[in-house]
């Protein structure tokens, strides 16, 4: 068996350089602990993903875990798209067509063949904004499967919320927020396209995140590479790697953390986005950022 998490961010932009060496740490110590062959650096378009890469690549040098260079970019319509690369080479140069929000889903084909990506839809169908599925027409989303290699049919960062909903007398109040916490925990068949590859991936924001992660008995041929072997659209299955939050206290905690995260995300994004088109409205968004202090 030989596992892989195809979606998972360092999450270290714009700390401190210590606290960037912290988190550094945090992660190796946690992949020293579990056993996992292949890791996705997949940081968004919008927090330096190479950053995120480079960091990652050479504070696991010495361990069993092999990282694949990647980004989570932000399309034009606001949906997240995962690319995958062959090497450091590869991605510097597909950043340039990824750039947030300057290219549209229409565009995937293309950045695909010109950049040499792997193209993922993750989380379709979650409860955010930047799910495709959940955020485009059923035929602009049909036309996007068809045109990308994979689909995230597995999604941990789910979990705890999904948990945290489970033990809420308040549950029967959000039916379609289950709907969607139950897609993107286990994408439903009719959802997954055809002839695409099923990836897997924890998408953890934080040290310890990791609850579940791909696996699959196929075995990387003579010649192959890690890259040559995702292009054939393997089909990976969910597999634990670490139990998720048992008690009340820890899962609210981790769903603060998470929400500010989410909240810190999209002040930069929209920063961002703003920035492309109304420098002045952007500069009303700086204070924001005071939100990635805390923590």
């Amino acid at each position: 068996m030989t596992t892989f998490d195809l979606h998972f961010h360092a999450n270290v932009h714009g700390l401190k350089r210590s606290s960037k060496a912290r988190r550094m740490l945090k992660h190796v110590e946690f992949l020293k602990a579990h056993q996992l062959d292949y890791l996705a650096s997949t940081e968004h378009s919008y927090k330096n993903p190479l950053e995120a890469y480079q960091r990652l690549a050479d504070s696991t040098d010495a361990l069993g875990t092999t990282i694949i260079p990647g980004v989570e970019s932000v399309s034009s319509e606001g949906i997240d798209i995962i690319f995958l690369y062959r090497d450091e080479a590869a991605l510097k140069r597909g950043l340039g067509d990824v750039k947030s929000f300057a290219w549209s889903v229409r565009d995937v084909k293309n950045i695909r063949r010109n950049t040499g990506a792997l193209a993922v839809v993750p989380h379709p169908f979650h409860i955010s904004v930047t799910a495709a599925g959940s955020n485009l027409s059923a035929r602009a989303y049909k036309l996007l499967l068809n045109n990308t290699d994979y689909i995230e049919v597995h999604n941990g960062s789910a979990l705890n919320l999904d948990k945290r909903l489970k033990k809420s007398c308040t549950k029967p109040l959000f039916p379609r927020t289950i709907r969607k916490m139950q897609w993107t925990l286990d994408l439903p068949m009719h959802q997954r396209g055809k002839r695409l590859g099923w990836s897997v991936g924890s998408d953890a924001h934080f040290p310890g995140e990791q609850y579940i992660v791909g696996k699959t008995d196929a075995v990387v041929r003579s010649g192959e590479d890690v890259f040559d072997f995702l292009a054939r659209r393997v089909r990976f299955e969910q597999v634990p790697l670490m139990p998720v939050e048992s008690t009340s206290m820890a899962i609210n905690y981790t769903l603060l953390r998470s929400l500010c995260s989410t909240l810190k995300e999209g002040a930069i994004k929209r920063y961002r986005k703003a920035h492309r088109h109304a420098p002045a409205l952007a500069q009303a968004t700086l204070g924001c950022f005071a939100l990635h202090r805390l923590f």
